[in-house]
């Protein structure tokens, strides 16, 4: 189909007469049968390249997606447009329903699963009975162990893509630097001379960066500030459960904000309250740790503020891309201490498993399940599923240790350079900053854009950028 068509197509499903920027290239990779994978910003509509190419091609659509909150809000959105052949196969759904589901795939046009469910034989044996249109792989950058999380299960999906009839597939992510490409393309045994890259600008030019070096005991009193002259709505992050918990006790408390915290420890019914009450503006402030905001379609989010500094710039980006969807001036300020870095590594610590503990498991061929963080119990099952020796465990979690600190360097890097923030980070991922706002970063001596309310965000002048790397990539895989 030519650009015409798939306009007529796109008024025809969703109702919109153009595409966003970095939509319509990967339509017409997959639709032309390429293996595609996009990286494009958060909020620039990544779910409806699979959407309106799922449409158009004949079969089912499967959709790996790493978080239940996440395949939810999705089936919503597409039942909500009048989409009915949608739903979730997750763990959720008691025997009964998950075995009706199964029973009628055939009618089922957009399938959202997790990676787990790839490992059930029952759930792949069925798929392996129906037309496979598509397999998308959200939020690819799971994949990777050099990326933002860490999902052992992902680490799966080019065996079970294999299983399947290695089936046109699409990978999606909103960062990912040229090494984590790589590895999402080479996890999914994706044969490079059928594969199609496409790399959509990191940066957000309405999006201004500020980092506000603050002493720990400080930063209520700062945050206080920002909020009182802040536009909202606003997400806060954290790295501490109970500091979010406490912090939006205090913004209650001591304003006349609408505040939550939003973790892992609020229960489910708890979450998917707050996660509405927030998109329909009946609270101003989330107070949140990274469980919140994967996948949450809001516009007018004007701030993005990290009270702790995340585990690594992927991170950041991410978070910082659910500001200003709409177009208008945001912020993303990071409140930053000299003693963040050390204070990071030292929790890194307890995301990995100590010697005895890698060499019980490989000698004994399991975990003890009392052992250890979450994290700790995936990496110990990984080294299980891989059947790593021992001292191959210790070298893959000593690797595993070394990239993560790496990550934290980087993000530390950003924090404290005096260059252009903007710049830093378009060359973190290998690309080109091309304009720069009028309103970029505090580096760039730029006043506070928001604290006389939201602005257009027009204005960008170029500016000279880093060697862009997305050309680089496909070669490197196309030869």
């Amino acid at each position: 189909m030519d650009e015409a068509q798939l306009k007529s197509e796109l008024q025809k499903y969703f109702g919109y007469s153009a595409f966003k920027e970095g939509q319509l290239e990967p339509i017409r990779s997959v639709l032309a049968g390429k293996h595609t994978l996009a990286t494009l910003p958060t909020g620039t509509g990544k779910s409806l390249i699979y959407q309106l190419s799922g449409y158009l091609l004949k079969g089912i659509v499967v959709i790996v997606s790493p978080l239940l909150s996440l395949m939810e809000d999705q089936v919503a959105q597409l039942k909500y447009m009048g989409e009915k052949r949608t739903a979730s196969l997750n763990s959720m759904l008691q025997f009964e329903e998950r075995q009706r589901l199964l029973s009628n795939l055939d009618r089922i046009k957009f399938l959202f699963l997790s990676p787990e469910m790839l490992q059930n034989q029952v759930v792949m044996n069925k798929l392996k009975q129906i037309p496979l249109a598509l397999f998308v792989v959200d939020e690819a950058h799971c994949i990777s162990q050099w990326g933002l999380d860490f999902r052992s299960d992902y680490l799966f999906l080019g065996a079970a893509r294999k299983e399947l009839g290695n089936p046109l597939t699409l990978a999606l992510t909103a960062t990912a630097t040229p090494a984590v490409m790589a590895d999402i393309i080479g996890s999914l045994h994706i044969d490079g001379n059928d594969l199609n890259v496409f790399e959509g600008a990191v940066d957000r030019a309405n999006i201004y960066y500020k980092v506000a070096a603050v002493p720990p005991e400080a930063k209520n009193e700062y945050l206080l500030e920002l909020l009182g002259k802040y536009p909202h709505p606003g997400i806060i992050y954290f790295s501490s459960k109970a500091q979010a918990d406490a912090v939006a006790f205090m913004i209650r408390k001591k304003t006349d904000l609408r505040a939550e915290s939003y973790h892992a420890d609020r229960t489910n019914e708890d979450r998917i309250t707050i996660q509405h009450q927030f998109l329909r503006d009946e609270l101003d402030v989330i107070c949140a740790t990274s469980a919140f905001g994967m996948g949450i379609n809001k516009p007018n989010i004007r701030y993005v503020i990290h009270y702790h500094m995340p585990n690594s710039l992927e991170e950041y980006v991410q978070e910082i891309g659910r500001a200003g969807r709409d177009g208008q001036q945001s912020m993303a300020v990071l409140l930053y201490s000299e003693t963040d870095f050390d204070f990071k590594v030292k929790m890194l610590q307890s995301d990995f498993p100590n010697d005895y503990a890698i060499e019980s498991a490989v000698k004994n061929k399991a975990i003890n399940p009392d052992y250890g963080s979450p994290t700790e119990q995936t990496l110990l099952l990984h080294i299980l599923r891989q059947r790593l020796t021992k001292e191959e465990a210790k070298r893959f979690i000593s690797t595993r240790r070394d990239l993560k600190r790496n990550l934290l360097k980087s993000m530390k890097g950003f924090a404290e350079t005096s260059d252009c923030k903007r710049e830093y980070i378009s060359a973190y991922f290998g690309k080109s900053c091309l304009v720069k706002p009028v309103y970029c970063c505090d580096s760039c001596g730029n006043e506070d854009p928001l604290s006389e309310g939201p602005r257009d965000a027009g204005n960008a002048v170029p500016t000279e950028g880093p060697p862009h790397w997305g050309k680089i990539l496909s070669d490197l895989f196309l030869l």
